[in-house]
């Protein structure tokens, strides 16, 4: 998808950068709540509590094909003639994690040049190893940065990102962008991201957030390295029989509850102890799925591994399944309370993997506070949903 795509995770990360608030954290009274924490609670868990349905998607919206000039009909040919995309990229790594100001006509140029690398592209998107997979960045613009610094830099390394680029962060190549559940329209607007934009680019904030879904309805749901690793956002889909039954999702698909196997390429989680597939009670979409629906899923589409995201891990990465599905997660300290390592999987070209994780500085005390409570925290890291299994059993109720 080459150097245009970069800018999306430049540019979505970088809006919460731009009013980050330094703030100071508790070591007192908070340590006893911490105990009680698990770090495979999700994101989307942990906003919403007991009994109370998530906002998900309006079903009642058509898909339509998206006017790919709707944006950039009216700027002066000057203006598209004097700027250079390789320069915005380039200034970037310069100036490292440095507040940036953009002119709104240029974010709009840019996302024109990426809404016509992703209308071109697959839904499914098959590449080559070696390879670095990151999770969920979720605007969180330094933990991006110390990616590349730790990994390569996009120019000379390739990138297979997992979708959940902007929301909620405290700043929200040969680059692969997958799409996550944050890419809806519905999420984003609820989530911080287009809070951050009215913020910051006040009248047009409407125009770039609609530009950016726009962007976002095309985006690729799942990718392939070397035929033998799926990767996806979320999960697994009891409507996933084949490759093909992806390559096959039409695009632009803005509201994804309208195609399941979408939906849970974007939003299913894995839980110990479900055989198959059940109702996601605790988001209130798509699916759970256990152990055998991985095996048997490996099995059906023959490959090694199910790589995704969407669930923060206390040390980055997090095996299931016999080590037949891995979770990653790149984005620290994903909340105030929580201090999770950011990881990357890099897969090399025997399609071995080892790990890059990138520690959070309150991590050494947060460490030191649990042996004081007498928790280790040096367990294998498994993907769980344990920790709401007490809500699910009453909500059933």
């Amino acid at each position: 998808m080459g150097n245009f795509c970069h800018f999306i995770v430049f540019l979505s990360t970088d809006s919460r950068r731009f009013r980050e608030k330094k703030t100071k954290m508790s070591k007192t009274e908070s340590s006893k709540k911490k105990k009680k924490e698990t770090f495979e609670k999700t994101d989307d868990k942990k906003k919403h509590g007991s009994g109370e349905k998530m906002k998900t998607e309006d079903e009642n919206v058509a898909i339509a094909d998206i006017d790919p000039n709707k944006f950039t009909k009216d700027i002066k040919k000057e203006k598209r003639e004097s700027f250079k995309v390789t320069e915005f990229i380039a200034k970037h790594f310069r100036d490292g994690s440095k507040s940036q100001e953009y002119d709104v006509d240029e974010i709009h140029l840019l996302l024109d040049l990426v809404d016509q690398e992703m209308r071109a592209g697959p839904s499914l998107v098959e590449v080559r190893a070696p390879i670095n997979v990151c999770g969920d960045v979720h605007g969180q613009y330094s933990d991006l940065m110390r990616i590349f610094k730790t990994c390569g830099k996009p120019m000379t390394q390739k990138y297979l990102f997992l979708g959940d680029y902007v929301d909620r962060g405290r700043h929200s190549l040969e680059v692969f962008l997958l799409r996550g559940n944050h890419e809806i329209v519905s999420i984003n607007k609820s989530y911080g991201f287009e809070g951050e934009l009215k913020m910051r680019y006040k009248s047009r904030a409407f125009e770039l957030h609609e530009h950016f879904n726009n962007v976002f309805a095309y985006m690729p749901l799942a990718g392939l390295i070397h035929g033998r690793i799926l990767c996806m956002h979320g999960g697994l889909s009891p409507q996933l029989n084949s490759f093909d039954d992806i390559r096959k999702i039409e695009r632009p698909l803005k509201h994804v509850k309208r195609c399941p196997l979408a939906q849970d390429l974007l939003w299913a989680d894995p839980e110990p102890g479900v055989q198959g597939y059940k109702r996601n009670a605790i988001r209130a979409v798509s699916h759970i799925f256990g152990e055998d629906a991985v095996h048997e899923m490996c099995k059906r589409l023959n490959i090694d591994l199910i790589i995704r995201a969407h669930q923060v891990v206390e040390y980055g990465y997090a095996f299931f399944a016999k080590k037949s599905l891995l979770t990653v997660f790149s984005a620290s300290r994903y909340h105030e309370e929580l201090h999770n390592y950011a990881a990357v999987v890099k897969v090399n070209a025997d399609l071995e993997l080892t790990f890059a994780q990138l520690k959070p500085l309150e991590f050494e005390w947060y460490r030191d506070e649990k042996k004081k409570n007498g928790e280790t925290g040096d367990d294998e890291q498994v993907t769980s949903n344990e920790a709401t299994t007490d809500r699910k059993e009453k909500e059933a109720k």
